[in-house]
């Protein structure tokens, strides 16, 4: 140890300790890169009392660390801008898509609300004029024998019934005026239909 007229003359903290041990000082100063002895004592101090040693501390250090940090900052607002740049372009993309499915479904919807009116406006509706013999209006007519009448097939008569909703008898008495009684297998005017019985 220093004599103490050595320690009167050095009043620093040092004066305290033997050249072994503040050489190994110096060579741990070096290894954690502290340039001041008495930050490496405090850390020290620090590390034997509290068991918690800093890794770093020297205010160059710091400074560094600070810069990186701040690097690391812009960085991340730089991703913070791109992440918000890519969300505002996919929100618009999806608007964008959001309108085409729109006008795709409102052309669907117009389509086919089209298709539909001239499947309806192709169907006739109301009373066919057409003329009979007296023979015919007291014996009757078969189905095709009525449609051959207004111009149109049975097929027809069917199909167009079926859209509208209706029995084809009662669509064909719409057409013609003719209806078919429950018990008879041919059609009548409605005004001259023979009775069941007969």
């Amino acid at each position: 140890m220093a004599t103490n007229e050595w320690l009167k003359n050095h009043a620093k903290v040092t004066a305290y300790l033997d050249l072994s041990l503040y050489s190994s000082l110096e060579t741990w100063m070096k290894t954690h890169k502290i340039k001041k002895v008495s930050q490496a004592l405090v850390i020290i101090l620090e590390h034997y009392l509290e068991g918690n040693i800093p890794t770093e501390v020297l205010p160059e250090t710091l400074e560094e660390e600070v810069k990186n940090l701040k690097v690391k900052t812009t960085e991340i607002d730089d991703l913070s801008a791109t992440v918000a740049e890519q969300e505002s372009e996919f929100t618009d993309e999806i608007e964008s898509l959001r309108t085409e499915i729109d006008q795709l479904r409102q052309a669907l919807i117009n389509t086919g609300l089209s298709s539909l009116k001239e499947k309806f406006e192709d169907i006739p509706r109301g009373n066919i004029e057409f003329t009979c013999s007296d023979t015919e209006i007291s014996e009757g007519l078969t189905k095709t024998d009525l449609c051959k009448k207004i111009n149109l097939t049975s097929s027809q008569i069917n199909q167009w019934a079926s859209r509208l909703n209706l029995n084809p008898d009662d669509y064909l008495l719409e057409l013609t005026g003719w209806h078919k009684p429950p018990s008879q297998r041919r059609y009548f005017p409605s005004s001259d239909a023979p009775d069941d019985d007969e």
